[in-house]
């Protein structure tokens, strides 16, 4: 079958996205006998007539369209994506009226019934695609009709096809990066992303990860994974890479086994990576360093007792701090990344968590004010008992928690201090998201993430 597959993220603030999730199915796929091609609209600005064109000149039997955002998450300017999607669907129609179109991607499986019925596609894949999507046009192709689907879920919508179970085929993949502009992505974005492992048995009360990928860790074989970090660095010259995973350092000893595997091939790469303060070692730190570490992001959310346990997290002040001091001793940037608002949020808690980052001496901050509610998370049963929000209320338009009573503090007190400190981001007040100056910066041929130019 000839599957067009649509990336449709355009989202490119402050770099452009290289479509892993699409890449992995694609490699499933073609291990079943498919052939693809991918429209990428990270690259376009109007892009209805080259997307038109590009299913009428292929000529795909199906069309998998993969939505990865339902916003921005940037409260209060937030931006929904929503008619973006509906536009894509409306090229696609008018291009062909009788073209499948299954739809999928991490946004599409929190809101996977109001996306299909927003989007009216046919059908839609939740959760981990390289199995499920692949079942699906394989029934397509031999009978021109889905197999029975037996499994529609909680939204009882026979359209809709839910994992069975978790994705056994992960550590035998890899993506296919062919179907990408590398060259572009690198150069413009300046990494390329890998994947280490699935699923996060973290309890954060906010996070949709364990509804995405599972509660339980997959990790990849770590020769399997260095083996594509070598691959991409032969084969598309790249040399700094996002380990993409939530939490890269856990388990410590996965982390590591990938450092020692980098360390003894002798790569010169760098790399950085989402991270967690817990169960951390100096020694950890140590490894990073010489494996060719360059950055850290710390999703710390919070540096205050109040909003620690808001969010549930199961590290400690000190845990900070002593992260930061590490970094510091190996020479790694770091950033980190906060939510404040929380449920039990005060002026004094905000003011913990400022001055306890700002004795950190973080490369920079990245600060986002109130926390957007997803169905199916800890935080959203806990205001729906409340009877704060009700489920119904909870979609595809944002809804965001912020304390009340400290609201219009919070947004003059985060303004201001953004205002005051070069290297505090605040996403939802625009403040130090200049797209001019961040294409100034990959123009010099910088590498990694752009906050770190905030040094």
């Amino acid at each position: 079958m000839k599957i067009l597959f649509i990336n449709a993220n355009q989202e490119r603030m402050p770099d452009p996205v290289p479509p892993i999730g699409v890449a992995y199915v694609a490699a499933a796929a073609k291990q079943r006998g498919h052939e693809s091609s991918l429209f990428d609209l990270n690259f376009y600005t109007d892009f209805a007539d080259s997307l038109y064109e590009k299913i009428r000149e292929y000529e795909p039997q199906c069309i998998g369209l993969s939505i990865r955002n339902v916003d921005n998450v940037a409260y209060p300017k937030v931006i929904t994506y929503l008619d973006h999607y509906k536009k894509i669907m409306s090229v696609c129609r008018k291009a062909s009226s009788v073209t499948p179109v299954i739809v999928g991607g991490s946004a599409f499986s929190l809101f996977p019934k109001e996306f299909l019925n927003e989007l009216q596609a046919d059908y839609g894949v939740v959760g981990e695609g390289e199995q499920l999507f692949c079942d699906l046009i394989d029934s397509l192709e031999k009978d021109n009709i889905p197999s029975k689907n037996n499994n529609s879920g909680p939204t009882n919508d026979a359209r809709i096809y839910y994992p069975v179970g978790l994705s056994l085929a992960f550590d035998e993949l890899v993506p296919d990066r062919d179907l990408f502009d590398v060259d572009t992505y690198f150069r413009e974005g300046g990494s390329i992303n890998i994947q280490t492992k699935r699923g996060c048995s973290l309890r954060c009360t906010y996070c949709t990860y364990p509804l995405l990928e599972g509660i339980k860790v997959r990790q990849r074989d770590p020769i399997k994974v260095v083996d594509e970090i070598e691959n991409c660095l032969k084969k598309y010259g790249v040399d700094y890479y996002f380990f993409v995973d939530n939490v890269f350092n856990l388990p410590n000893h996965h982390a590591i086994a990938i450092c020692d595997e980098i360390i003894k091939r002798k790569l010169k790469i760098r790399w950085t990576a989402y991270v967690s303060p817990l169960k951390v070692s100096e020694e950890l730190f140590a490894k990073f360093s010489e494996a060719g570490c360059s950055s850290l992001d710390f999703g710390i959310d919070a540096a205050s007792e109040i909003g620690l346990y808001a969010m549930d997290k199961l590290f400690s002040i000190e845990d900070i701090k002593n992260s930061a001091l590490w970094c510091h001793k190996y020479g790694i940037k770091f950033s980190h990344s906060l939510i404040l608002g929380v449920p039990g949020e005060t002026k004094e808690s905000i003011e913990q968590t400022i001055t306890n980052i700002i004795d950190c001496k973080p490369t920079a901050v990245i600060l986002l004010i109130g926390v957007r509610i997803y169905r199916g998370t800890p935080l959203a049963r806990k205001l729906i008992e409340d009877k704060w929000i009700t489920e119904e209320k909870i979609g595809i338009e944002p809804v965001f928690y912020v304390e009340e009573e400290v609201r219009e503090y919070l947004l003059e007190r985060i303004s201001s201090l953004a205002d005051e400190r070069s290297n505090w981001i605040v996403p939802g007040l625009k403040k130090k998201m200049n797209a001019r100056f961040f294409k100034r910066v990959r123009s010099r041929g910088v590498k990694g993430p752009l906050w770190e130019a905030f040094s």
